[in-house]
């Protein structure tokens, strides 16, 4: 059984649970506001109603801040509907695309410039990799999560308002050809 200090010590601050919140709803509402680009991290700050010594005690920048609020809500996302546990390849596929599609269009009234499409794009096939890298191995996932993110940010430029179904169902019947050869 482990020891007092021990569990204590396992356990997140609840200040610090709630100043990383503050961080990130200021991002999110200000990235709704202006662009990624010209968000600076004394924005943030103002915002979240900390001082910018506050946020680089838990961010080194705005980067490190969108990267970790992308992966958090994209991990949230996947581990709601839990997808890896649905036998089917095909069917765990559609369900991971639908979510990636989702979280793509909750990001519409964000003010797109290079940083943020960027940096949203990588934090997302990260995320995405680590989260199928366990039934898929990594390369194989790499490519799911690139396939799936690059369509998802392509959809939010070029069609939008097009409905997404017939488009993952595209991605998957493609993948899955390739991907029930390599499922581990």
């Amino acid at each position: 059984m482990p020891s007092e200090v021990a569990r204590r010590s396992s356990r997140v601050d609840p200040r610090i649970t709630r100043t990383r919140k503050l961080i990130r709803d200021a991002l999110t509402s200000l990235v709704a506001e202006k662009s990624f680009e010209a968000i600076t991290v004394q924005d943030v700050a103002e915002r979240a109603t900390i001082n910018r010594a506050t946020f680089y005690a838990h961010y080194t920048d705005k980067f490190a801040l969108l990267d970790a609020l992308v992966r958090e809500d994209v991990a949230a996302g996947l581990a709601q509907d839990d997808p890896l546990n649905i036998r089917s390849v095909q069917s765990m596929l559609l369900a991971v695309g639908s979510n990636v599609f989702a979280y793509v269009a909750s990001k519409r009234k964000c003010r797109i410039d290079r940083d943020f499409e960027s940096q949203l794009q990588r934090a997302m096939e990260t995320e995405l990799t680590d989260f199928l890298s366990p039934a898929f191995g990594h390369r194989t996932a790499m490519l799911i999560a690139s396939a799936l993110v690059g369509a998802a940010m392509h959809w939010r430029h070029q069609a939008p308002k097009s409905p997404v179904e017939p488009i993952i169902t595209d991605i998957v019947a493609i993948l899955v050809e390739g991907v029930k050869k390599r499922r581990l």
